[in-house]
Order: structure tokens, then C-alpha cells, then sequence
């Protein structure tokens, strides 16, 4: 049964032909629409890997400044005297802001950090000071530009006495191992 278009009626022929130029537009749509969803998709792709680049600069440039510091840290390590004493500056600083009454007890502590480093640490007791000459007191220990910290600080005050205070603060620095 092989009929052939002409041989159809005019009827026929403007329905079939109307039918292949729907079917004609239906596929060209399609082709157009999927085209365009991949490009939506890229388009969506592109915006989120554009968010985690930013997320990823971010973290390597907070990488980047943590290294630094870690480099300086290190360089700080590097440069300070072999013999440094952590009690023995402590008593000169408190000498020099007269608080050396004030301090009951100072005990060394050494835990080990790793293989390279060491932590030096002493806690110092002191009692009956006034919050000024603490303040002092640690602002020179932390701006001494030997690498030293308050690692812990607790403090009190006095019930005999408001404006005294009884304090307990661990002071640490940190050591190449030989």
C-alpha cells in the first residue's frame, strides 16, 4: 500500500503537511528548550564554582598568613638566647615594677610539644596586688620580644581587701630542642 502525496486529496495533503511542520517545530522546540536547560545547568554550575574558587582564595589566603606567622614565630624561636630562663626574667620584670613582694611561688614546668620544640612554662602564684600593676605586670611579659605568653590566668580578689587580688597565671614561651 504505497500511496504517494500527490495522489492524495488537497485535504490530506495540508493535514500531512500541517503535521510535519508541527512535527517540525515540536523537535526544533525540544532541541532548542534542551540546549538552553544545558546551558541554564552550565550557566548554575559556573556560579558555584565560582563561590567555592572565592571560598578556596580565602582559605589560602588565611593559609597563607598562618605561614607567616608560623615563619615568624619560628624566626622569633631561632633568635632567642639558648640560656633564656623564663623564672629568671620573670624576677628581673618583677623587680623592675616592684611587685617582687607580691610573688609567693614560682614553679617550672616542661611538657614536651614535638620532636623540634619544646614548651617552657611557669606558674606564678602572686598576692595582695593591685589590678594596675597586673595589667603592667603582663603587658611587659607579653611585649617583652622574648615569645612569651599567658598561657592561663585566674584571678581573685581579696575579702579582707577589694582592691587586691590574689592571682595564678601561667606564663610559657617555647624552645628548639637541642
Amino acid at each position: 500500500m504505497n500511496i504517494s502525496f500527490s495522489s492524495r486529496s488537497q485535504r490530506e495533503q495540508r493535514l500531512l503537511v500541517g503535521c510535519a511542520i508541527f512535527v517540525s517545530v515540536f523537535c526544533l522546540w525540544w532541541a532548542i528548550d534542551t540546549i538552553l536547560s544545558n546551558y541554564n545547568a552550565l550557566d548554575t554550575k559556573i556560579a558555584v564554582n565560582q563561590e567555592e574558587l572565592k571560598k578556596i582564595d580565602l582559605l589560602r589566603s588565611q593559609h597563607m598568613e598562618t605561614k607567616r606567622q608560623l615563619d615568624a614565630v619560628k624566626k622569633k624561636i631561632k633568635q632567642m638566647p639558648r640560656d633564656f630562663s623564663v623564672i629568671s626574667y620573670i624576677e628581673k620584670l618583677a623587680d623592675e615594677e616592684n611587685i617582687r613582694e607580691n610573688i609567693g611561688s614560682q614553679k617550672p614546668k616542661k611538657p614536651s610539644l614535638n620532636d623540634n620544640y619544646e614548651e617552657n612554662s611557669v606558674e606564678i602564684q602572686m598576692n595582695n596586688i593591685k589590678l594596675s600593676k597586673l595589667v603592667n605586670f603582663i603587658h611587659k611579659i607579653e611585649n617583652s620580644g622574648h615569645l612569651l605568653k599567658v598561657k592561663r590566668l585566674r584571678m581573685k580578689t581579696r575579702y579582707d581587701d577589694r582592691d587586691l587580688l590574689s592571682v595564678t597565671m601561667m606564663v610559657t614561651t617555647y624552645k628548639e630542642k637541642k
